[in-house]
Formats: structure tokens, sequence, C-alpha cells
């Protein structure tokens, strides 16, 4: 039986010996309250695997896994020469899934604090070397889900408030770092990446009913960043390229503003797009097509709209 109930937890450590040495996977476990439970699963690994788990709860009904043992909690699994997964959690109802798999050389490194209630956060990782993930969350019904392929990532996730959502996606990204910080109430964001050599993107949304959807493919070294501030703005970045630039920054109610850059991989001429809006009901929209373009658009004032195009 894998799972546990109540303060209850079974941990089940499974490692794979060699000629010259055995592996001793460790997971550690401590709870208090009432209704936690825990699973957790190490299995096929080399012997040289230094994985671990440490799992802390305080409060009631928090899961490391699915409410009562539903669903996997920790999961990490070789081959293998390194994989951690620390997760502590205090309040009610908070959950909390990982999947580590066929861990490259580095250290992999996965950090998940939550602190209130009702929080989740659900992170999938494959064929990964060199990743640190950290996910915070403070408040109450706020949700991270992160999927993830790639040689070497570095992810930051901040949330606090109430029922903010972020999600990110990363697949055969070489060198990754994205940063996504939420604070307020029901701001959502949605970061992804595919097929890039190198990609940053930084999100920043403070206030309520924010929205930022990025998107990076088929490029390598670009880079975006989002900042809004106030309620019910919407920005939307897109970039397929080499050597592509993107800021947008938005503070007030109800903007639009929108990004596209398109250009020819292994083009090392950068594209440069940016974006500055303070008041409400402001839209703005640009589009970059080829190699060496710059666009700013700063409006003040409400009721402004710009659309740039460039190819």
């Amino acid at each position: 039986m894998k799972f546990a109930l109540s303060a209850i937890a079974l941990a089940t450590s499974l490692a794979c010996a060699s000629q010259f040495a055995v592996a001793a996977p460790t997971v550690t476990i401590s709870q208090s309250g009432t209704g936690n439970t825990i699973a957790a699963e190490q299995t096929g690994l080399d012997a040289d695997a230094a994985v671990s788990a440490t799992i802390t709860q305080n409060g009631n009904d928090n899961h490391v896994g699915g409410p009562g043992g539903t669903t996997a909690g920790i999961l990490q699994y070789g081959p293998s020469t390194g994989a951690v997964a620390t997760v502590s959690q205090t309040g009610t109802g908070n959950n909390v899934g990982i999947v580590q798999g066929d861990i490259g050389v580095i250290v992999s490194n996965i950090n998940v604090a939550q602190a209130g209630n009702a929080n989740s956060a659900i992170i999938n990782q494959v064929t990964s070397s060199g990743t640190d993930i950290i996910v915070k969350q403070n408040g109450t019904g706020n949700a991270t889900d992160v999927a993830q392929n790639a040689s070497d990532s570095e992810l930051r996730v901040t949330q606090n408030g109430s029922n903010n959502s972020a999600t990110i996606s990363d697949r055969l990204t070489g060198l990754f770092f994205t940063s996504i910080e939420q604070n307020g109430d029901g701001n959502t964001a949605s970061a992804s990446t595919v097929d890039n050599g190198m990609s940053n993107q930084v999100i920043v949304q403070t206030g309520s009913r924010n929205n930022a959807v990025t998107s990076q493919t088929d490029g390598s070294s670009a880079n975006l960043q989002v900042q809004q501030l106030g309620a019910d703005n919407r920005a939307d970045v897109s970039q397929n390229g080499t050597e592509l630039s993107a800021t947008i920054d938005q503070n007030g109610s109800n903007n639009l503003a929108s990004m596209t850059q398109t250009g020819p991989s292994g083009m090392f001429l950068t594209n440069t797009g940016q974006i500055t809006q303070t008041g409400n009901n402001n839209a703005a929209t640009v589009r970059q097509s080829g190699t060496g373009f710059t666009a700013g658009v700063n409006q003040i004032g409400s009721g402004n709209y710009a659309d740039v195009y460039q190819h």
C-alpha cells in the first residue's frame, strides 16, 4: 500500500544496485495536524544516485499527492545521479505533486513551500539536468503547474494573494530561465518555451485579474519581460527566432498590449519591441517580421490605440 491517511505516511524507496555500490535514496517525513497524507516513491536508480525527498506538513488536510492519496505525490526515478525534492506546507488543504525522471548528471533541485489554504503546485520534469525550481505560494487558492523537458533550466514562481494561477511549459530548451511573480487576486500567467537554445522570460503582475501569456519557439537568445500593475490588464507576447527582445509595461486598468516577433533562426540581427501604457483602456499592438527592427510605443491617458507593423 503506497498511500497513507491522517498523520501517517508511507514512503517507498527502491534502489538499483551495481557490482560496485548500492544507492541509498532517502525520504524524511514530518506531519502535524489531522488528515494529512503523503505518497513518495523513488525507484529504478543508478548505484551512484543521490536521491532525497524531504516533506514537512503543518496543519490539516494537506497532501503530497491527491486528497486521500488518490494521485502520486513525489515520484523520482532513474537512471539518475541526483534528484532533490523538498516540500513544506502550512495551513489547510494544500496539495503538491512532483515527478522527476531520468535526471542528468547534475543534481536537480525542486523546492516547494506553501503557506495558507487550498494552494496547489504540480511539477513534472523529465530528461533534465541542472534544473533548479522554486515555488512559493502564500494565500488561498493559488495554483502553479510546471512541465518541462530541458537540459538546463531555472524556474522561480512566487504568488501572494488569492486564486492566482501560473503555468510554465518548457520543452527542448538548452538554457532556460523563467520567473513569474504575482501579487493580488485572480491574476493568471502562462509562459511557454519550445526548442530554444537560450531563453529568458520574466512576468510580474500586481493587482487583480491581470493576464499575461508568453511564448518563445525555435530560436536562441530570446528575452521578454512583462510587468502589469492594476486590474484587468492583458499582455500577449510571441517570439519565434533568434536575438529577439520584448518588453511590456502596463499601469492602470483594462489595458491591452500585444507583441509578435518573428526572425529567421540563425540570424543575429536583433528585433526589439517595447510597449509602455499608463492609464485605462489603452491598446497597443507591435508586429515585427524580419531582422534589425526596433519599435517603441508609449501611451499615457485613456482610450489610446497604437498599431505598429514592421516587415
